[in-house]
């Protein structure tokens, strides 16, 4: 199990799913497409069972927040060099209101940074471990991204940087 505190994590949300994300942008809980799917991001349970981070390279200090009437998280580094914001959200599906919430949802996790002020190295980690962690999937480069082979389904996160 982790030793991180469970308080330490924000929720987010698309009515069918749920991930959650540590106060240094972590994803350590992720299960697609169902609340009842094999997670794909387990941390929480294994510090080897996968995770998705996205933060600083040196120190930060840290601040989050849910932007205003929404599950969409942002997390605020700032460093002795500049200043970068992480937002983080599930997707939700088109025009989806009220009782309908979740009943198209796309099944995608985005996130974004951007730096705000100064200069802000970032380091991202990348370890999908689908099947609650026993599968370790290949890791491939694609045309604006990676293709992560393994488990039941291929994971495809999308950047507009190269990832390696």
């Amino acid at each position: 199990m982790s030793a991180r505190p469970i308080g330490d994590h924000a929720l987010l949300s698309d009515c069918r799913s749920a991930a959650l994300v540590t106060s240094d942008g972590s994803v350590d809980w992720l299960c697609l497409p169902r609340f009842d799917s094999p997670a794909i991001f387990a941390r929480l349970l294994d510090e080897n069972a996968g995770h998705w981070s996205i933060r600083p390279t040196g120190q930060a200090d840290i601040s989050r927040r849910y932007v205003e009437d929404t599950l969409v998280l942002e997390t605020t580094f700032r460093t002795t060099t500049g200043t970068a914001v992480l937002h983080d959200a599930l997707a939700l599906g088109r025009r989806e209101r009220g009782h309908a919430l979740g009943t198209t949802s796309p099944g995608t996790l985005l996130r974004q940074i951007t730096c705000t002020e100064g200069h802000v190295d970032i380091e991202i980690a990348y370890a999908p471990r689908p099947e609650f962690g026993l599968v370790h999937p290949v890791l491939s480069a694609v045309r604006g991204g990676l293709a992560a082979y393994g488990g039941a389904h291929v994971l495809l996160p999308s950047s507009p940087v190269d990832l390696g």
